[in-house]
């Protein structure tokens, strides 16, 4: 029998979160979109250019994407999912905001760190465009722009689950 990776060890070694607990994949993707709107802020009040938060944004993709893969050792991968199920899924997450956000973008389908830095690129894409849509309403609030965001992870967290769409969070 495989033990959980996110159980204690017998050796006693302290456990590793997990990429089979829903709670662990939401939170990945709800401090990613934590640190969007952290970087939305500072280049709005002028503390950040625009281009230093583009390439944070293009780096937090690729770590949570190396997460997601099973690449970081920080978390235990999903077996049989972590890869290019987990990334095909999530590049499924928002097909036509994905295919918006890509248009013209030479993809590698088959390569899963290619699709995956995809699948996360377009997710905190997705994440800028849930906020943008609450500023351009009369009504906005800093409760309307968390839920707009808590939205967007919802989503994605669930696409990267084993149990992609069929298991809520």
């Amino acid at each position: 029998m495989q033990q959980n990776p996110s159980q204690p060890s017998a050796d006693g070694s302290l456990p590793r979160p997990g990429l089979d607990d829903a709670r662990v994949v939401r939170q990945l993707f709800e401090m990613a979109a934590e640190e969007v709107l952290y970087r939305l802020v500072a280049v709005a009040g002028g503390r950040m250019s625009a281009d230093r938060a583009r390439d944070m944004d293009d780096a937090l993709a690729k770590h949570l994407a190396r997460a997601l893969m099973g690449e970081n050792p920080e978390f235990a991968p999903a077996a049989g999912w972590s890869g290019l199920p987990c990334a095909r899924s999530l590049a499924a997450a928002d097909r036509a905001f994905y295919d918006e956000v890509l248009a013209g973008v030479p993809g590698e389908p088959d390569n899963p760190r290619v699709l995956m830095v995809q699948a996360t690129t377009v997710f905190y894409r997705a994440v800028y465009a849930a906020i943008r849509r609450e500023f351009d309403r009369e009504s906005v609030s800093p409760e309307s722009v968390r839920a707009a965001m808590a939205e967007v992870v919802d989503r994605y967290a669930l696409a990267a689950m084993p149990a992609a769409g069929g298991q809520a969070l």
